[in-house]
């Protein structure tokens, strides 16, 4: 694996320090080779590990940096990350109008692009702001459209996310004991994969919990 690659296993299995590290390595070593890619995946792993920690306006700036760069470089397809990473900020601030018109964006760019993963995820990002602005049939929609595109595409890495999802459908539906046994049953997946949740849906996963509680 290539250091890129060695940040985002980092990242995924909570070694955020690491991730971090690894990150300003490419990001370095990118703006002395005057390498684009590099430094674009840099700054978009940086912002990850600023979401982790909590820092949105950090990640709003390194996302926004990001996007410049692939935007004067005329690559498309390097504007994908900055722009997923824009709208889980904006989304965890709880601005939904906002997020909703980003993931828009994040879909219709994947949709070009052909990235047919990144689409999945983004259903089902949508559908948080969905269910969080009050939407839920529209949330419903999404979560059951990432759960068709993952499928069919057999992405896997989504795989213990849609259990997430599906969690918050059942407690939705007033049906809290599936709602828990599917979140146990989603923390079960990430630990077997040696993995924590990325930082959006950890959050998801924080509110289910506090929701389940009150029931």
């Amino acid at each position: 694996m290539g250091i890129y690659e060695d940040s985002i296993a980092a990242f995924r299995s909570g070694e955020t320090g690491r991730a971090e590290a690894l990150a300003l390595e490419l990001l370095s070593q990118a703006r002395e080779d005057g390498e684009v890619r590099g430094q674009v995946d840099g700054l978009s792993m940086l912002a990850r590990v600023a979401l982790r920690r909590g820092d949105l306006s950090h990640v709003m700036a390194l996302a926004a940096e990001a996007r410049g760069l692939a935007r004067r470089a005329g690559d498309r397809r390097l504007e994908g990350m900055p722009i997923h990473l824009e709208a889980v900020a904006v989304r965890m601030r709880g601005d939904y109008s906002e997020a909703r018109v980003l993931y828009e964006e994040s879909i219709e760019l994947n949709l070009e692009l052909g990235e047919e993963g990144m689409v999945a995820a983004e259903h089902r990002n949508l559908a948080y702001v969905e269910l969080h602005d009050g939407h839920f049939d529209r949330a419903r929609e999404l979560f059951a459209s990432a759960v068709e595109l993952t499928r069919a595409g057999h992405y896997d890495a989504l795989e213990p996310y849609l259990l997430l999802d599906a969690a918050f459908v059942a407690l939705e539906d007033g049906d809290r004991r599936r709602a828990a046994q599917l979140a146990a049953a989603m923390q079960a997946a990430l630990h077997a994969a040696g993995q924590i949740a990325d930082p959006d849906d950890a959050a998801e996963q924080d509110l289910l919990h506090s929701r389940l509680r009150e029931l």
